[in-house]
């Protein structure tokens, strides 16, 4: 019997990073990483505004954008945007209004002048301070946080590693300043741990280009240890900032389709982000064990989703795309091996083929699994008016997991079947030549199987 071998689809979640390299201050001469400098140039390379915030208002408990004016420098280059508040505070409660202000804005409209000026100000506080390191575990923070932020949605390609080299070193800085009184008190520590963990994985996604540079299987294999051991330190900070989100708290989230922008549970969409990302690592890895324990950590965190809010379709997706990486894996494996033992064709139909061996296999349990995940995100997106490609495609594959393990042609005639018109139903529904080239021999094979019945 043929063996389905197309490629998954993975769900949708936060864009990952890959980044950069790093300098501090934007005047003096050093080979440390400006992120001033690359904070304030365009996409064209130009320089553009770079923005100083004072005072944003704080009202209601939400940031309000209000009265901005923008008053060119002498120099012509940059610019400052002074921010009319009802109170003055102190500077570090400046910054972190600045930077809640960024936050927001981003989510709100797109652009990134709050952000601009948070990097702004949190370098020119650190040249101010007289200290090698500000002396505040929550500046440290803010400063991490806002260049994992930046290096998400400004910087440029070039400028990406020295972003999250940068980013780590003020994690490290937090690790080394924050009192046991902030860890149980600070309103802001839960969102360090998982900025901490973002960084990590933008960490293990740079590693992750080198070790396809590696110039020897020897260099190859030691940045494959060492992307794992970024992975254990960054799922640990993940996990731990999970158990800390407020009750309740929410998140300003700009919806992947770029047209929509939500309040959505911030524990609920900071786990499925981290899955995703941490889904994404599991596959680069070769290796069974590795791919399985890091496919398991981000499996368990959807499954914890769904069981605070079972409508999240990205979670049922995540949990089905765990589960067909791990068969996948197998699935390659078997691909591999030569295999010709024909199958008795006057061997007598089994009334219950699900019920069989093979399907209490590790690999048949999670084979079933992942198609029940998928039907319930196809369910509730059909519900939701939310359908979009990856999820019929995926559904499709999950259908072809089975096949792969059928007992019978009868059962393996039924999974084709289902493959096929999930495949039809994406194409008609979605026209893309892409698709269409890359499932025209899935569906020459599978419709095949299916007819055969």
């Amino acid at each position: 019997m043929p063996k389905a071998t197309t490629k998954k689809a993975k769900p949708g979640g936060l864009r990952r990073a890959q980044l950069g390299d790093d300098t501090k201050d934007a005047s003096a001469e050093s080979p440390r990483f400006n992120p001033l400098a690359a904070a304030t140039t365009g996409t064209n390379g130009k320089s553009t505004t770079a923005v100083t915030s004072t005072t944003p208002v704080a009202q209601d408990q939400e940031m309000t954008m209000t009265d901005a004016t923008a008053e060119e420098s002498s120099g012509g280059e940059t610019a400052s945007l002074a921010l009319r508040a009802d109170e003055a505070g102190d500077e570090l409660s400046e910054l972190r209004q600045t930077y809640e202000a960024a936050q927001k804005q981003f989510a709100e409209s797109g652009t990134q002048e709050y952000l601009r000026g948070t990097i702004h100000e949190c370098d020119r506080m650190i040249r101010n301070c007289g200290e090698e390191v500000y002396p505040s575990a929550e500046f440290n923070y803010i400063y991490a946080s806002a260049l994992h932020d930046f290096s998400l949605i400004g910087a440029e390609e070039q400028e990406l590693s020295g972003f999250v080299e940068m980013a780590l070193e003020y994690v490290s800085h937090v690790a080394d300043l924050i009192t046991a009184e902030e860890k149980k008190e600070a309103d802001w520590v839960w969102k360090y741990y998982l900025a901490a963990g973002k960084v990590h994985l933008q960490k293990a996604d740079s590693l992750y280009e080198d070790q396809e540079e590696a110039s020897s299987k020897k260099e190859f294999k030691q940045l494959g240890t060492q992307i794992h051991t970024t992975l254990v330190q960054a799922t640990a900070l993940l996990d731990t900032g999970f158990k800390m989100v407020p009750e309740g708290e929410e998140k300003h989230v700009v919806r992947l389709d770029a047209k929509s922008i939500e309040k959505v549970g911030a524990k609920e969409h900071e786990m499925v982000s981290a899955a995703a990302n941490v889904a994404l690592h599991a596959d680069r890895f070769e290796e069974y064990d590795r791919r399985k324990k890091w496919n398991t950590w981000a499996l368990e965190t959807y499954r914890e989703v769904t069981q605070d809010t079972p409508e999240n379709v990205e979670a049922w997706q995540g949990i089905a795309t765990c589960l067909h990486s791990i068969v996948g894996w197998w699935a390659d494996q078997e691909a591999d091996e030569e295999n010709d033992d024909d199958e008795d064709e006057d061997e007598e139909e089994p009334e219950d083929e699900l019920s069989l061996p093979v399907y209490s296999t590790e690999r048949g349990q999670m084979s079933l699994q992942a198609l029940d995940a998928i039907k319930k995100a196809i369910e509730l997106a059909r519900k939701a008016e939310s359908l979009t490609s990856d999820l019929l495609t995926l559904g499709a594959e999950c259908h072809l997991n089975l096949v792969n393990i059928a007992v019978g042609d009868k059962a393996a005639a039924e999974q084709s079947k289902a493959a096929v018109a999930l495949i039809k139903e994406a194409m008609a529904t979605f026209p893309d030549p892409a698709l269409e080239e890359r499932y025209a021999e899935v569906l020459d094979e599978f419709e095949e199987i299916a007819g055969s019945n």
